[in-house]
């Protein structure tokens, strides 16, 4: 099983809402090279990061996560 971001969908909403990397990390309480590490498909990252992306662009992680086999 992977699990990884639709980053589609992420960056789609950071454009709208005119928010930043730097800023998603900011609120979220992580570091922006774990928010970037994540949005460039390097890893899913610490469990903290899908929550700190999700609580600024008001998303659920359903919303962002896929899973496959």
């Amino acid at each position: 099983m992977k699990i990884k971001l639709d980053t589609k969908k992420v960056y789609l909403a950071m454009a709208e809402k005119g928010l930043t990397v730097t800023e998603i990390a900011r609120e979220g309480g992580v570091s922006q090279q774990a928010v970037s590490n994540v949005l460039n498909g390097n890893r899913v990252g610490k469990m903290k990061v899908v929550p700190a992306i999700c609580k600024a662009l008001d998303f659920e992680a359903k919303d962002i996560v896929i899973i496959e086999d």
